[in-house]
């Protein structure tokens, strides 16, 4: 199945994205990007073509989630993660990025057990609003459900 043909439509954009984590809504977050990939390795053996007889099924990793927040919204984050002691990085949370617009389906995308990766706090003097950038260690991700990886056998 393609994309559908659309004339005039409203596409995907800034206002379109929720973030939420734990199933509650921030909205003080200027900037989000992850990644995933899967690492396949060609196996060779002896014969006059010298080509790749098959290929390993491939080792998925997830880099960080990086985002930027106003100073204010990094810190209510920060806050809702916190502990009794005040330990915000020990907390197991569930990330989700949502795309919706009228006229489309749906998008979404879960970073699965998520862990407070870092912070990186810089300012200068300027007449913007301060912010702050952290970063989000998870295990894997999905997107509408799907898995860049086999997943036959039910990743928790």
């Amino acid at each position: 199945m393609s994309d559908a043909i659309r004339v005039n439509g409203n596409q995907y954009s800034w206002g379109s994205i929720l973030f939420k984590v734990d199933g509650d809504p921030f909205y003080g977050f200027t900037a989000i990007s992850w990644a995933e990939k899967r690492e396949r390795v060609p196996a060779y053996g002896m014969g006059k073509h010298q080509a790749p007889r098959g290929m390993s099924r491939g080792k998925y990793t997830a880099e960080s989630a990086k985002v930027t927040g106003w100073k204010g919204s990094v810190q209510a984050l920060r806050a809702a993660l916190a502990d009794s002691k005040g330990n915000y990085g020990d907390k197991i949370f569930q990330g989700v990025i949502q795309y919706v617009e009228s006229d489309e389906e749906p998008i979404t995308e879960e970073l699965v057990n998520c862990r407070w990766g870092g912070t990186t706090t810089s300012h200068e003097e300027s007449g913007d609003p301060l912010k702050e950038d952290f970063e989000i260690q998870f295990e894997y991700g999905k997107r509408n459900g799907l898995t860049l990886f086999d997943n036959s056998d039910g990743a928790r």
